[in-house]
């Protein structure tokens, strides 16, 4: 299936691996014509041949690990069926961590433009100005301080 988002990480070290993971979904979170993925992500991570200790595998742990940890809400995973090098991550988890990941943007979002209502309107910047003249010194007092200096 060629919508279908497969990552495969073959041959790269966990904190790169953990990397990839990460942006691969943050840029599913940035597509806006996209509201929903349609299928399961498949993670190939590699059955740990060429790790340090052979078949013992470092990728797969380390990604259900920040998966699940990481991540909010947690996104499961299962082994792909007869290949155990390689992970589902199921579709339903993934929208969640997408509607979740959409709704803390449009809050910060709104977060901002309400800041920047603030600052155009000249409410908050005024009462910044208003405070500043009231704490600045007059030239009376400059005067009055020169003359007790002499």
């Amino acid at each position: 299936d060629d919508s279908q988002l497969k990552l495969d990480l073959h041959g790269m070290s966990a904190a790169v691996a953990h990397s990839a993971v990460r942006v691969s979904l943050q840029k599913e979170t940035m597509n806006g014509e996209q509201n929903e993925l349609g299928s399961d992500v498949i993670i190939v991570t590699g059955r740990g041949r060429r790790s340090g200790e052979r078949f013992r595998p470092i990728l797969r742990p380390e990604v259900q690990r920040m998966l699940t940890e990481e991540f909010y809400p947690p996104i499961s995973t299962s082994s792909l069926p007869g290949n155990m090098g390689a992970l589902i991550v199921p579709k339903q988890d993934i929208n969640a961590w997408l509607n979740h990941q959409r709704q803390q943007k449009g809050e910060r979002i709104l977060f901002v433009a309400d800041i920047l209502r603030d600052l155009t309107t000249g409410s908050r910047l005024e009462r910044a100005l208003r405070k500043r003249i009231t704490k600045a010194p007059t030239s009376a007092d400059n005067q009055q301080n020169v003359a007790e200096n002499s």
